[in-house]
């Protein structure tokens, strides 16, 4: 049958069809195939067509030519439905096959994985890729100091959802075209999502952006009004950029939300000092030349993001550590009492700001501490001896309190780095009167900005590591936050 003047074919599928009858028919004019018979059999085994040069160039796009023909892809439609060619789609689906080749080079993705692509029936092959439709790929990094878990997911969809322990959206359902998840293997997906020890990295195919300028330019106030009256009209240059950062901050745990389209321009903006988390821009043009690495900077990008993550020290991973840490509590702290904002030019986080609660025997102890402004702590293990933990050591205030005494408003700061050990004859010299102990802790004190503390008393019993009777006198520590909720309430 002419396809070209087949009554249901449009013009272009006309003109393409008489192109392509019209070249093969004069390749078969050519004089070597009026030599060569008509063939009745292919031995795809015979030497000569596997090894002899040109047979088995030949037998090698024949070969390719039949697999095609047996290949049935649904997402076909999408690009040549009636007759047209969405070049668009046709360029999301060909940079899923680049971004493949590129993560197979870097990352390990088992070959069992890749046949998951294609699945098999009687006579035919179906490529199981489409628009809309979730496909995930996995892998696993083994090379570097750590071992990393890597999914590369086409299409899928982050839903909007509430409980931040799991994946999702903040808000509604975002669906990116490409995502790179990465997590330690010693964690599953569900745990690495829980404990924010996964990273999603985010690709949307964007071939309907000429310049890549005109959505990560710098713009004046001008340039701006200018495009919020083209939003109200449906036109918008920054949209595609608006995007990326509405993966980027939407979707937990993504660090970077990046576009991919055919330009000239390759950006790749920090948030912070490292390469994630960030924002920003690659170029991916198609080429007929062979020798042109289309995904070269796309391919350095990830081997720098591959070395991020090899990184066990990265700032990244300490904020992810530390957010956890801090959202895993779903009862947050409150203080509505005065504290001071600043230490030391250092700004103060209650939860990690930590007090000493120690006890003083008589008023001598208490002027000689007033006094020379220190307080010595017994070493050893007897009452009133000090345990040297990393809250105790970074200690940033002491409470003072003595015999009978319910609530204590005697807060003094920690001055000194950390403590240090004086010999009993050190104290004697200071003036402390009669120590009965070899060696003490020190520390050094200041008295409190008045303004810090606004007429704070507080019920130091009801603290959780106070202990009661002979061991009231051992010292002991709390948070900020822990103390300003025992303030006495007049």
């Amino acid at each position: 049958m002419d396809i070209g003047n087949h009554p249901n074919a449009g013009k272009r599928l006309q003109y393409e069809a008489n192109e392509l009858t019209e070249k093969l028919e004069n390749h078969l004019q050519h004089n070597i195939f009026k030599e060569i018979s008509r063939p009745t059999t292919l031995k795809l085994n015979s030497p000569t067509l596997q090894k002899k040069e040109g047979y088995r160039e030949i037998l090698k796009i024949w070969l390719k030519f039949d697999l095609a023909a047996k290949l049935v892809w649904n997402g076909g439609e999408d690009v040549y439905s009636g007759g047209k060619k969405d070049i668009a789609t046709l360029y999301e689906y060909w940079l899923f096959f680049k971004l493949l080749d590129v993560l197979k080079s870097i990352f390990e993705i088992e070959p069992k994985e890749l046949e998951k692509l294609i699945t098999s029936s009687s006579n035919e092959l179906s490529l199981q890729l489409k628009q809309g439709k979730f496909t995930a790929l996995n892998g696993t990094y083994t090379k570097g100091n750590r071992d990393l878990n890597i999914r590369f997911s086409y299409n899928r969809s982050f839903v909007g959802n509430k409980d931040m322990s799991k994946a999702g959206s903040w808000t509604t359902t975002l669906r990116p075209d490409y995502t790179l998840s990465i997590w330690p293997t010693n964690l599953n997906e569900t745990a690495a999502e829980e404990e924010d020890q996964i990273v999603h990295i985010h690709f949307d195919a964007k071939y309907k952006i000429a310049n890549i300028n005109q959505i990560l330019e710098n713009k004046q106030d001008v340039e701006l009004n200018e495009e919020k009256k083209n939003n109200l009209k449906g036109i918008y240059k920054n949209a595609d950029l608006l995007k990326m950062h509405a993966y980027k901050d939407a979707i937990r745990r993504t660090s970077g939300a990046y576009v991919l389209y055919p330009g000239d321009t390759n950006k790749a903006l920090k948030g912070f000092h490292e390469i994630l988390p960030g924002l920003g821009a690659f170029s991916i043009k198609p080429s007929q030349n062979q020798n042109t690495n289309e995904t070269f900077y796309l391919e350095n990008f990830l081997k720098d993001v591959l070395k991020h993550f090899l990184n066990n020290a990265s700032q990244r991973e300490n904020i992810a550590s530390k957010s956890y840490s801090i959202h895993k509590n779903k009862t947050p702290n409150v203080i509505n009492e005065t504290i001071p904002e600043y230490i030391n030019g250092e700004k103060l986080i209650p939860d990690e700001t930590y007090v000493l609660v120690g006890f003083y025997n008589d008023k001598n102890q208490h002027e000689w501490i007033t006094k020379k402004k220190m307080y010595n702590f017994r070493m050893g293990s007897g009452n009133g001896s000090l345990i040297l933990d990393k809250d105790t050591v970074s200690a940033k205030y002491l409470l003072l309190h003595t015999h009978k005494d319910e609530a204590s408003s005697e807060l003094w700061e920690i001055v000194s780095k950390g403590p240090k050990v004086y010999s009993k004859e050190n104290l004697i010299k200071k003036g402390y009167d009669s120590p009965s102990q070899d060696y003490y802790l020190v520390i050094d004190l200041e008295r409190i900005n008045e303004t810090d503390f606004i007429d704070s008393n507080w019920n130091f019993k009801q603290l959780q590591n106070y202990n009661s009777g002979h061991a009231s006198a051992k010292p002991y520590t709390c948070t900020l936050t822990e103390l300003m909720s025992v303030i006495k309430k007049d």
